[in-house]
């Protein structure tokens, strides 16, 4: 079982979200990002020029992860949850 850590504009973006989005997100990605090994299903790839960063896609929602480094808590560092619109404009900004 990993370790998921939320930065705190991740905990604002979930925390900005309606209530049935903010549960099914938080639902995904403790099922996805939490096991050990991820899900054959998860949808996930490598951002592209922004190395060692990912997406999970989650419905229209995109969740940007990276693993966590040795001296940071945690297994998984989710930078931002996002609307797949606001994809490019969020990963230019990590």
């Amino acid at each position: 079982m990993n370790e998921i850590e939320l930065t705190s504009r991740a905990t604002r973006d979930l925390k900005n979200l309606n209530p049935q989005d903010r549960t099914r997100l938080k639902t995904a990605i403790a099922d996805t990002l939490g096991a050990d090994p991820a899900p054959d299903n998860a949808d996930v790839k490598a951002l592209t020029g922004a190395a060692p960063w990912r997406r999970l896609r989650i419905g229209e929602w995109r969740v940007l992860y990276r693993p966590c480094t040795d001296d940071e808590p945690g297994d998984v560092l989710v930078a931002r949850v996002v609307n797949r619109r606001d994809l490019g404009r969020a990963v230019s900004s990590l």
